[in-house]
């Protein structure tokens, strides 16, 4: 079993879609998995750090880690974030956003059990070489 943590950005549940930034997603659906893939328990969390300022990344993977969550997905994670996710053990997957959560559940565990690369096979890298950008142009990392 694993309990992933999936960025949303409007609706709760398995019907969510997913979020197109991590740290300041409003919320996040958290789901235990099973070894088939099957979803055994299904919860939204709202995203309590989104009035901080900056450091919000590092914020949002603490919360997670105290939730218990061993994986986590968003479109994109920046140096802070990943730094954090690293340092505590929890696995990165990356998602498509506006998505359902049911779909991105399955390219969540195609990420983690290692039959997809990390970096899914649709659209373009966000950025020169893959850097992710602020939504106002400034390179993040």
């Amino acid at each position: 079993m694993v309990r992933v943590a999936i960025a949303v950005e409007r609706g709760e549940g398995m019907d969510a879609l997913t979020a197109s930034r991590f740290g300041r997603a409003p919320a996040f659906v958290i789901v235990d998995i099973d070894e088939s893939g099957t979803v055994k328990h299904v919860k939204t969390l709202r995203n309590n750090a989104l009035g901080y300022g900056g450091g919000v990344g590092v914020r949002v993977v603490k919360m997670l880690a105290e939730e218990g969550c061993e994986a986590v997905a968003g479109p994109a994670f920046g140096p802070n974030a990943s730094a954090m996710l690293s340092s505590l053990g929890i696995r990165p997957a990356i998602i498509p956003p506006g998505i359902s959560v049911r779909d991105a559940v399955k390219l969540i565990m195609d990420q983690l059990s290692g039959r997809s690369p990390s970096q899914p096979p649709y659209g373009t890298p966000p950025g020169p070489l893959g850097r992710h950008r602020h939504r106002r142009g400034h390179q993040v990392f």
